[in-house]
């Protein structure tokens, strides 16, 4: 082989390249909480944000801890042995970065509206509906029964309630739920005589 043609193959060749430069490092940003429906066996959701492969570990403030593998974000489901408030710090492994930290008052999270449905009643012929608000917790709520009618009520959830529509139609009816407790929902419903 002459010699001017090796010495161009090993320019072009080069050093080698590491892999980890190639590779996206995760990067842990913030915690989130949600509530876990009673019907879904409670507790607390707790989404750790943040992009790439991850392994960390999330203490839940209550004495108990879980190392996870996963590729941002991941969520985790946890039940709290009793109400008030717990810090949750999620503490990555390298080369995953950031550290995120979050208060989490499991009383306040635990109240709230989760949903509404609403289902002809004993007096159909009245136009009757009953309407049940799923939920936890003595909440505050403001509910538009779509006629027309604003209900502020105070109830503990989940609950039903009765209502009779003057004529037929169709109804949008929509809940809130006043601060501390959280939460929104909303239904349709066709009356018909």
């Amino acid at each position: 082989m002459h010699p001017i043609i090796i010495a161009a193959l090993v320019l072009a060749l080069g050093p080698a390249v590491p892999a980890m430069a190639q590779d996206p490092t995760g990067r842990i940003t913030r915690i989130e909480f949600q509530p876990g429906a009673v019907e879904d066996g409670g507790g607390v959701f707790i989404s750790l944000i943040g992009t790439g492969p991850c392994t960390y570990t999330l203490d839940f403030g209550d004495g108990t801890s879980e190392r996870r593998t996963a590729d941002l974000p991941d969520r985790v489901r946890h039940t709290y042995p009793a109400d008030g408030e717990y810090l949750v710090v999620a503490t990555p492994d390298a080369p995953c970065e950031g550290v995120a930290r979050a208060k989490l008052d499991v009383r306040a999270i635990n109240r709230g509206l989760w949903g509404m449905s609403a289902e002809a009643g004993p007096d159909t012929p009245n136009a009757e509906m009953l309407i049940t608000l799923r939920g936890r917790g003595e909440c505050a709520i403001t509910l538009d029964l779509g006629d027309g009618t604003i209900d502020k009520i105070t109830v503990t959830l989940p609950v039903t309630r009765s209502h009779k529509y003057g004529k037929t139609g169709i109804y949008e009816l929509r809940a809130v739920a006043e601060p501390p407790c959280r939460g929104e929902a909303a239904a349709t419903v066709e009356i018909k005589r």
